[in-house]
C-alpha cells in the first residue's frame, strides 16, 4: 500500500474512533437536530472519502513496484509547502490567544498566501489585502451574525 492508502487507513481509524464517541455529546430532547449532527455528518464524509482513498490506492498501485530511495534534501523539497503550512498554522494557533482573532488571522492568511506562492515582494500587497479581507469578513460573520465570541487577545487588552 502506498502513501495515499496509509493516509486513508489512518483517517479511517481516527474518524471511526471519533464517530464512536459522538454518543457522549449531551443532547436536548426539544431540539430536533442535536449538537452531534454536524460532527456526525463531517465524520461520515471523512469516512467515505477515506475508503475511496484506500480503494483507489490499492487499485492504481502496480504490484511489482520497487522501493524508492530518496535523500533528505529531495524529501524536504517535495514536502516544502506542507511543512511551511504546518509551521504557519502552528504559529497561528499559538498566537491566537495572545494577539486575538483579527490580528492573528490577518497574519496567518497573509503569510500563508505569500509563502505558498512564489514569495516575491510585488505579491506582498495582494497577500496583505487578502489577509485583511479574510479576517474582517470572517470576524463580522462570526461576531455579528452568528454571535460567536472570538478571542480578543491578551497582549492587546
Amino acid at each position: 500500500m502506498g502513501r495515499d492508502g496509509w493516509t486513508g487507513l489512518g483517517l479511517l481509524i481516527l474518524s471511526g474512533w471519533l464517530y464512536s464517541d459522538l454518543g457522549k455529546i449531551p443532547s436536548n430532547p426539544l431540539v430536533p437536530i442535536g449538537p452531534a449532527f454536524y460532527p456526525r455528518f463531517l465524520l461520515l464524509l471523512i469516512l467515505a472519502f477515506s475508503v475511496v482513498l484506500v480503494v483507489q490506492d490499492l487499485i492504481s498501485r502496480p504490484r511489482s513496484e520497487g522501493k524508492e530511495t530518496s535523500s533528505p534534501k529531495t524529501w524536504l523539497k517535495s514536502y516544502q509547502a506542507t511543512l511551511i503550512s504546518f509551521l504557519v498554522f502552528t504559529l497561528y494557533v499559538l498566537l491566537l490567544t495572545k494577539l486575538g482573532y483579527l490580528l492573528s488571522t490577518f497574519l496567518f492568511v497573509s503569510a500563508l498566501h505569500w509563502l505558498l506562492g512564489m514569495p516575491r515582494w510585488r505579491r506582498l500587497a495582494g497577500s496583505l489585502v487578502l489577509g485583511i479581507a479574510t479576517s474582517l469578513i470572517t470576524y463580522l460573520i462570526f461576531e455579528s451574525y452568528l454571535r460567536v465570541f472570538l478571542p480578543r487577545g491578551t497582549w492587546l487588552s
